[in-house]
């Protein structure tokens, strides 16, 4: 059985490429957001990480 080549109007090509560029400028933007909160959590004082390590340090103590 072979396979039917799928034929698009001129008017679903363009609507398509519209899509896709709609899904890659928001991609982009989120990409960009969350660049942005990772930046913002490194610079934030006394992060998870960090007091994590001071928790294990607490309890190696005692």
């Amino acid at each position: 059985m072979s396979k039917k080549k799928v034929v698009l109007t001129e008017e679903q090509r363009k609507r398509n490429a519209e899509i896709l560029a709609r899904l890659e400028e928001e991609r982009v933007r989120l990409i960009e957001e969350t660049r942005a909160l990772q930046q913002q959590e490194r610079r934030r004082p006394g992060r998870k990480r960090k007091k994590k390590a001071l928790d294990e340090l607490a309890l190696a103590t005692d």
